[in-house]
C-alpha cells in the first residue's frame, strides 16, 4: 500500500514539472506584441467605444457586454479621452455590426461628432478548471482608430483564480454582489474584466494632463435591474490610488456620499434609503479627489439606479368576520401604488406575528385556525417594489367549538352556525325554503348534490369537498336559489334552469362555475371566480354580471344563445376571457391589458370600452378601432419593410406590437414569416394555432408553417397542419401541391 501511493504521487510530481517545463517552453516562444509609438497630437479627442465583438466560440454571460464597454469608457476617460454616451453609439450605428462586416469610415460617417473609434475584440471568456483549482480568464483586443487610420491594437490576457468571496479586497462588498447575480462565479469573471481593462488601457497612450489625475482600478456595487425599497442598502467600493478622498453620487438625486478608507486603496461606502427616496434610472458616479482638487470620476452605466422609498399607504377598515371553520378578513384601500397584501397572525396583540399569507385581493380566508382559540392579525400592503405600510390590526377573534351535524334528505327551514356534512342528494321541495348561514361549513362528499325545487338562500356559509369534488348545486324550473357571501369549492356545477342570484360569491375549481339555462334574468355582482374549466356558461336566457373578478380559469364567460350584460369586471390571466357564438358588446371592463391584441376574446365580441387598469380604480377608455387599425398598419408597414432589410428581430419587435393593436389577417401572415425566419418555434406554434382559430380558410398560413415545419425537420407537424388545411379547404392546388413534400397521397387520404 505504501509503494503504490508512493506512485501515485511520483506521478503526480511529474505531471506538475512536465507542466511547469511546457509552459516555460511557450513563455521562451512567446512573440513579442508590437509596441505602437503615437503622438499626442495624432490621438483623438472624441472617442466612440463600439459594442464588443465576441468570436464565435465564446458565449459570453448576458451582462458581458456592458460590463467590458462600461469597464473600457471609464478607463479611457482616465487617460483624458472623452467618450460619447454608449446609448447615442448604438442608436446611431444600429445593431447589425459584426467583425466581418465592420467598416470604420461607414462607422465615421454614422458619427460625425466622434473623431475616433475604439473597437474590442473578444477571443476568450470563460471558466475553467487547472487540477483542482478554478479558473476566469479573459483575452481580448483593443483597437483605436482616428478618421485617417488604424492607430494601432493592444491585446492582452487576465486570469483571475476563484478565491472565497470574503477574501476579496473589498470584502462585504463583493459578497453582496454575489449574492444578487445569477451565478457566484460572475464577480471572479468581473474581477478578470477589470484586471484586463487595466493591462490593456496601460499600454494605450493618453493625454498628458490626464496622468495628473488619481487612477481608479474598479468600482464594485451591489446596484441590480430591481428598484430599492426603504430601508435597502446601497453599496459601493472603490480600489484606487491611497490616501485620498473619496465619494460618490446617486444620479441628480443625493451627490458628494462620503467613502471611508478601509485599508489602503480600498474605499467603501453605503447609503440606506430613507422613506421619501425617490430616483429612476439615474447614474451612479464615483469620485476620487486628491488634496490639490484634481479628480478621477467613474460613471457607472450599467445597471442603471432606480430607489423607490415610498411606503403604500395603511390599509383601511380592517374587520374580522367569524365564519364556520375560518375567520375571513375584509379591508380596502384607495393607494393605487398598492399591489397586495401580507397577511401575519398571532395569539398575542403585542408579539409573536408570523406571516401567513400574501394575497392581491381585499380579503383573506383563514383557515388554519382551531376552535376555542383568541387570534391578532396584521395587515401590511405592499407596492410594487417591495416597500411595507404600517400594519393595520384587527383582534381578538375566536372560532366557537362546534360539532358536525349531517344535513337531512329535505331541506326546510334555518340551519345556522354550525359544521354540517353533505353525503348524498338534498332536496328543497317545491314549494318550501330553505336557509343556510351565516357561518356554516359544509363538507361535501363525492356524490354530493342540492336540488333547489323550492327556494335556497345561502349566506356567508362555505362548501368544500371532502375529496377532490363534489357534483354540486341545481336549480330546477320552480326553484329559487339566492347566493351571497358565500365560497363554494370543488363543485363540478351550479345548473341554474329556474331563478338566481349572486352577490359576493366565491367559486373555485370545477368544470363549470355557472351554467345559465333559464328565461329568468340571473344577476352576478362582486363575485370571484378562479381555477375553472368555465366559470360562466350561458347557454340561454339573460344574465347581467357586474363588479366581479375573473381569475386564471381556462375560459371566463362563454355565451351559446341569449343576452348578457358585462361591465365594470375584471380578468386576469385566464387562457381566454370572454367567447360568445352570438353578437356581444362589451363596456367598461378591465381585460388583462390595455392593447386590443391581448383581450383574449373570441367569436362575436365587440369591446366599446375598456378600464385602463382594475375595476373600481381603472378609468374608462374608448376603443376607437379606426385610429387602432390605422396604428396596426402603420406599424404593420415598418415591419414589412423591416423583413426586406433582413431586419428580423426589429420586424419581430414591430409585427408583435402590431398584432397587439389591432389583431389582422396580413399581420398575422407577417409574423408567422418573421417568427419562421427567426427560428422561434414555441412563439410560432402559439400563433399559428391563434391565427387559425381566427382565419381557418387562410391559405397562406398554411403554406408558410408547413414550410416551416419542413425545414426544420417536424415532419408529423407539418403533416398534420397540412391534413387541417386540406380538410377545410378541399382540392386546394396550392396544398394539394404540398402533398409529395409531407407524404404524398397518403396525406390527402388520411
Amino acid at each position: 500500500m505504501k509503494r503504490m501511493n508512493f506512485l501515485i504521487f511520483s506521478l503526480i510530481i511529474a505531471l506538475v514539472l512536465n507542466t511547469s517545463c511546457l509552459h516555460a517552453s511557450k513563455r521562451k516562444t512567446k512573440k513579442v506584441d508590437k509596441i505602437y509609438y503615437i503622438a499626442e497630437k495624432d490621438l483623438p479627442r472624441r472617442v466612440a467605444i463600439l459594442s464588443p465583438f465576441f468570436v464565435k466560440k465564446v458565449s459570453p454571460p448576458p451582462f458581458a457586454s456592458g460590463l467590458v464597454r462600461g469597464v473600457i469608457q471609464n478607463y479611457l476617460v482616465g487617460k483624458g479621452f472623452f467618450t460619447l454616451p454608449l446609448a447615442t453609439v448604438d442608436a446611431k450605428v444600429g445593431k447589425g455590426l459584426s467583425l466581418k462586416t465592420f467598416s470604420p469610415a461607414a462607422v465615421f460617417k454614422k458619427l460625425p461628432d466622434a473623431d475616433g473609434l475604439v473597437t474590442i475584440t473578444v477571443y476568450h471568456l470563460s471558466r475553467f478548471n487547472i487540477l483542482l483549482a478554478q479558473y476566469y480568464k479573459i483575452d481580448a483586443e483593443l483597437c483605436l482608430y482616428n478618421r485617417a487610420k488604424k492607430l494601432g491594437c493592444w491585446r492582452e490576457k487576465a486570469r483571475r483564480r476563484k478565491v472565497s468571496i470574503a477574501a476579496d479586497p473589498l470584502g462585504a462588498i463583493a459578497a453582496v454582489v454575489s449574492s444578487a447575480v445569477t451565478d457566484t462565479g460572475d464577480i471572479h469573471i468581473k474581477n478578470a474584466v477589470f484586471e484586463w481593462a487595466f493591462k490593456v488601457s496601460s499600454l494605450m497612450p493618453g493625454f498628458s494632463e490626464a496622468t495628473k489625475k488619481p487612477k481608479i482600478l474598479r468600482l464594485v456595487t451591489n446596484i441590480a435591474p430591481t428598484p430599492f425599497k426603504l430601508g435597502d442598502r446601497i453599496m459601493v467600493g472603490l480600489e484606487g490610488n491611497a490616501g485620498l478622498n473619496a465619494s460618490f453620487d446617486l444620479g441628480e438625486f443625493k451627490k458628494g456620499i462620503g467613502m471611508t478608507e478601509a485599508e489602503p486603496g480600498i474605499y467603501k461606502g453605503m447609503y440606506v434609503v430613507q422613506e421619501g427616496d425617490s430616483l429612476k434610472n439615474g447614474i451612479l458616479v464615483a469620485h476620487l479627489r486628491r488634496p490639490d482638487g484634481q479628480t478621477r470620476d467613474w460613471i457607472e452605466t450599467s445597471p442603471l439606479i432606480t430607489i423607490d422609498g415610498c411606503p403604500p399607504e395603511m390599509a383601511q377598515s380592517l374587520s374580522p368576520q367569524v365564519e364556520k371553520d375560518a375567520i375571513k378578513l375584509g379591508w380596502h384601500t384607495e393607494d393605487v401604488e398598492t399591489v397586495g397584501f401580507l397577511i401575519l397572525r398571532s395569539e398575542s396583540p403585542l408579539s409573536g406575528y408570523k406571516e401567513i399569507a400574501q394575497v392581491s385581493e381585499f380579503s383573506y380566508e383563514d383557515k388554519a385556525v382551531e376552535p376555542g382559540k383568541t387570534y391578532f392579525y396584521r395587515v401590511i400592503a405592499l407596492d410594487e417594489v417591495g416597500n411595507r405600510s404600517k400594519p393595520a390590526q384587527c383582534g381578538p377573534v375566536a372560532l366557537p367549538v362546534l360539532t358536525e351535524q349531517t344535513l337531512p334528505e329535505t331541506l326546510i327551514g334555518t340551519f345556522s352556525a354550525g359544521r354540517y356534512l353533505l353525503a348524498k342528494i338534498t332536496k328543497v321541495p317545491i314549494g318550501t325554503k330553505a336557509q343556510i348561514g351565516p357561518s356554516v361549513n359544509v363538507m361535501c362528499g363525492k356524490e354530493a348534490k342540492i336540488m333547489v325545487e323550492g327556494e335556497l338562500d345561502i349566506k356567508n356559509a362555505i362548501f368544500n369537498p371532502k375529496k377532490d369534488s363534489w357534483v354540486g348545486i341545481e336549480v330546477m324550473p320552480s326553484g329559487r336559489l339566492l347566493l351571497q357571501g358565500t365560497t363554494i369549492n370543488g363543485a363540478k356545477k351550479i345548473i341554474i334552469k329556474g331563478g338566481a342570484s349572486f352577490e359576493k360569491l366565491t367559486l373555485k375549481g370545477g368544470k363549470v362555475g355557472l351554467l345559465i339555462a333559464t328565461p329568468q334574468e340571473v344577476k352576478v355582482k362582486d363575485s370571484m371566480f378562479t381555477g375553472l374549466d368555465k366559470a360562466i356558461r350561458l347557454e340561454d336566457g339573460e344574465i347581467s354580471i357586474t363588479g366581479s373578478r375573473f381569475e386564471e380559469n381556462e375560459l371566463a364567460i362563454e355565451i351559446l344563445n341569449g343576452q348578457a350584460v358585462i361591465s365594470e369586471n375584471n380578468f386576469w390571466k385566464n387562457k381566454l376571457n370572454v367567447k360568445s357564438d352570438v353578437p356581444l358588446v362589451l363596456k367598461k371592463n378591465y381585460m388583462g391589458s390595455t392593447e386590443p391584441g391581448a383581450f383574449l376574446i373570441e367569436g362575436k365580441v365587440e369591446v366599446k370600452s375598456i378600464l385602463t387598469s382594475p375595476y373600481p380604480q381603472g378609468e374608462e377608455q374608448i376603443i376607437e378601432p379606426e385610429k387602432l387599425k390605422k396604428q396596426a398598419e402603420k406599424l404593420r408597414n415598418y415591419g414589412i419593410a423591416a423583413i426586406n432589410k433582413g431586419e428580423y428581430g426589429k420586424a419581430y419587435e414591430l409585427l408583435g406590437k402590431a398584432l397587439k393593436t389591432w389583431p389582422e389577417k396580413e399581420t398575422y401572415i407577417y409574423f408567422i414569416y418573421t417568427l419562421s425566419a427567426l427560428g422561434e418555434d414555441a412563439k410560432l406554434k402559439q400563433i399559428v394555432k391563434e391565427a387559425l382559430q381566427k382565419y381557418p380558410y387562410e391559405i397562406r398560413i398554411y403554406q408558410i408553417s408547413v414550410r416551416y415545419y419542413l425545414q426544420t425537420g417536424q415532419r408529423d407537424e407539418a403533416k398534420r397542419l397540412l391534413q387541417r388545411g386540406l380538410r377545410l379547404n378541399p382540392h386546394n392546388p396550392s396544398l394539394e401541391a404540398m402533398l409529395p413534400l409531407v407524404g404524398g397521397e397518403e396525406t390527402k387520404q388520411e
